[in-house]
């Protein structure tokens, strides 16, 4: 079943289409190219299309189906995710903060990188919540449907393989939904995740900008997106120590204004309570 939105993109795409038509046929009719009419053709054209480019690129994606990138609550609550593990030693180093400071985060984790690491992934599973972020880290944002399902289905396998469990969020690499990837999702029986706030750690910033750049962007409900991996590298390239280095400062100002954590699946169920009228 497709989710309502199918149809506001479909329709954004007919204002590219009609706008471009009746753009084409007054200019070839002879008429003005900057007359007002033919204008606003055109200009209907290409603000749809933009909007259609844009939510194609974006981590909340709102037009071609439902991803979820923070909660709808004023409860001082926010959740850590990680992306692209496991990766040793990193992950294990990450475990040792959250369980030390009380905190369950969710992890998405890359198929691969489970099959390399099986162990690690299942000692994350053991009390945290393991998310689908694809097998092998594809860029899937112009991928067929059956790429996107292939990506999707084998990083499942490997993850219940090592942890026996089987996720049911999915988060897109590299935050770039389009239709085909959200709607295979769901056929899948997937949610979709995005973001609302992101360090740029992927790019081994300093611990100190990490810090201050989620810290900066946390709300009530929010979901903040750091690595503890690096698409399928392992160590010693994949280096994620400056990611290590700011976990504990996070978690120590966020407790100390207030802030409690809950993982992905917490969050939501709090959205829906919040939600409701």
């Amino acid at each position: 079943m497709r989710h309502p939105r199918t149809h506001a993109w479909q329709a954004a795409a007919g204002i590219v289409a009609g706008g471009a038509a009746l753009a084409g046929v007054r200019t070839a009719a002879g008429r003005p190219v900057l007359s007002a009419p033919t204008l606003a053709a055109a200009g209907a054209g290409t603000v749809a299309g933009g909007i259609m480019v844009y939510e194609w690129l974006t981590p909340r994606s709102w037009l071609y189906g439902p991803v979820f990138w923070h909660a709808r609550t004023q409860e001082r609550v926010v959740a850590l995710t990680f992306d692209d593990g496991p990766c040793h030693p990193y992950t294990e180093q990450l475990l040792e903060i959250l369980a030390r400071e009380g905190v369950r985060a969710t992890f998405f984790q890359i198929g691969n990188n489970v099959r390399r690491e099986p162990n690690l992934a299942a000692e994350v599973a053991s009390r945290n919540v393991v998310a689908n972020h694809t097998y092998d880290h594809p860029h899937l944002v112009w991928s067929r449907p059956g790429t996107v399902r292939e990506q999707l289905q084998r990083g499942q396998e490997a993850i219940h393989d090592a942890t026996g469990t089987l996720p049911h969020l999915f988060r897109v690499p590299h935050g770039w939904y389009g239709p085909q990837v959200i709607s295979t999702a769901e056929e899948l029986g997937f949610r979709c995740v995005g973001w609302s706030v992101m360090a740029w750690d992927w790019d081994r910033q300093p611990s100190d900008v990490i810090e201050r750049r989620i810290l900066h962007g946390l709300r009530p409900g929010g979901v903040s997106l750091l690595h503890d991996g690096q698409d399928t590298d392992a160590f010693p390239k994949a280096d994620r120590s400056h990611t290590v280095a700011a976990v504990p400062h996070i978690i120590h100002t966020l407790k100390a204004n207030g802030f409690g954590f809950a993982t992905l699946p917490e969050l939501m169920d709090l959205d829906a309570q919040d939600s409701r009228p």
